[in-house]
């Protein structure tokens, strides 16, 4: 697959957020919803509430099959079990005019028009889920509009920190690879050449906090469809052929090959 360029989206830091939660049809969620703010009512100073130690333990038993079911999302390896519905309390929901959001856990969900466009490109082993959001106080849909939840679950790694002006390192390692953040207003983010090249239209780099990136194909789609505003991207600087960085202190920047630093 070969694209011109590279787009990195802050879709995880900018998209707007719901108070929704996700559905799995071996979990009480209701009955957990109910638990979770009876719990955090009896903490309330001088609440007469009282939140029991059975309640307490049946609370730690919905929670941990939906920490079973979450697997190894947070670092975008993919869910254990995806879900089968949304569940929300709020009385505010997501506009149609929306093409993702996310929801409680820091999880993606696309308009249904999105998660469509979606499923023409190659998203390797990230899931899509479409789905209704349910009202948890009728149980019933809140509208009859569908979603798609999107289980990003795919590792490439292309970025190059020490040419990467907008990148800084956060001071620890994860799953074998040292941390990044992304300040995108202190200068450009540096990927290699391999890049455009990618076998996907959509990943994670594990060497760059919350980071997704997307293809040229794939944005030149949102863009077409009107939908790309909303994944907030800014196009990444592919390494120049033939050129090397100089690492006397007294030079920055990059130079051709066969420069020598006296």
């Amino acid at each position: 697959m070969s694209n011109q360029t590279v787009w990195i989206s802050e879709v995880f830091g900018w998209a707007k957020s719901f108070y929704i939660g996700n559905g799995y049809s071996h979990v009480d969620y209701k009955r957990q919803f109910v638990l979770e703010h009876k719990q955090h009512n009896a903490q309330v100073v001088n609440s007469n509430i009282t939140f029991t130690t059975e309640e307490e333990a049946e609370l730690q038993y919905l929670q941990s099959l939906t920490e079973k079911a979450w697997g190894q999302s947070r670092d975008f390896h993919g869910m254990n079990i995806l879900p089968n519905k949304l569940w929300t309390s709020d009385v505010n929901s997501p506009d149609p005019n929306l093409s993702v959001f996310k929801i409680t856990g820091r999880q993606l969900v696309l308009s249904e028009q999105c998660g469509e466009l979606f499923q023409k490109f190659n998203l390797g082993n990230s899931k899509l889920v479409k789905l209704q959001i349910y009202n948890m106080a009728t149980l019933e849909p809140d509208d009859e509009r569908f979603f798609y939840f999107f289980d990003l679950a795919e590792w490439r790694h292309y970025i190059i920190p020490e040419k990467s002006k907008s990148c800084h390192y956060s001071g620890y390692e994860r799953n074998g690879y040292n941390r990044h953040v992304y300040h995108p207003w202190e200068g450009e983010l540096v990927l290699s050449q391999e890049a455009p090249n990618c076998d996907l239209d959509i990943w994670h780099d594990p060497m760059l906090m919350n980071s997704v990136f997307l293809s040229d194909r794939l944005y030149q789609a949102l863009h077409n469809a009107g939908m790309v505003k909303d994944w907030d991207l800014t196009q990444c600087v592919i390494e120049p052929v033939g050129w090397v960085e100089v690492r006397n202190p007294t030079i920055s920047g990059l130079k051709p090959l066969g420069f020598t630093v006296i």
